[in-house]
């Protein structure tokens, strides 16, 4: 690889973290909301209030916030460790993230349905959560799909 690929290719790694920190930064705040109460900041078309107060906001006595505060914490540390690893072991741990990062997608999916058809209201943190995990499904899936499926010849095995 010549060293302008390899500056893209270090490049495109980084920005997993920049998007998992994106989405710390949602989710947390979303988080500490829901523990300290009090009304969210919202854009005027959206009714954040009224879905983060839904019963849906909350998954088995657990806040979807905090879901989504850890998957991205998780994202976040996959995303630092392929940067730090090479060869197959970059490639389990883009792969883990690619899985981890389609997952909150569906999961997202599954939540903006129920924002738009059940409770009848839009929330644009939520919103901006599954732009930032879309993206970080694209992004991963891009990594994985441009890193070695193999060890080089001459290069230990992870």
């Amino acid at each position: 690889m010549t060293r302008p690929e390899a500056s893209r290719s270090r490049f495109w790694l980084w920005v997993p973290v920049g998007l998992a920190g994106a989405g710390i930064g949602v989710s947390a705040y979303l988080s500490v909301k829901r523990f300290t109460g009090g009304g969210l900041a919202c854009t005027r078309w959206a009714q954040c209030d009224v879905v983060n107060s839904s019963p849906y906001a909350v998954l088995a006595g657990v806040p979807v916030a905090f879901i989504g505060l850890a998957g991205y914490l998780l994202l976040l540390v996959l995303a630092l460790a392929a940067i730090q690893a090479d060869g197959v072991r970059r490639r389990r741990l883009l792969l883990a993230g690619f899985i981890l990062s389609i997952g909150g997608v569906l999961f997202s999916v599954y939540l903006t349905y129920l924002e738009i058809y059940v409770i009848e209201a839009l929330c644009s943190w939520c919103v901006a959560s599954a732009v930032i995990i879309l993206l970080l499904a694209i992004v991963s899936g891009v990594n994985l799909r441009s890193a070695p499926s193999r060890s080089l010849p001459g290069s230990s095995r992870a």
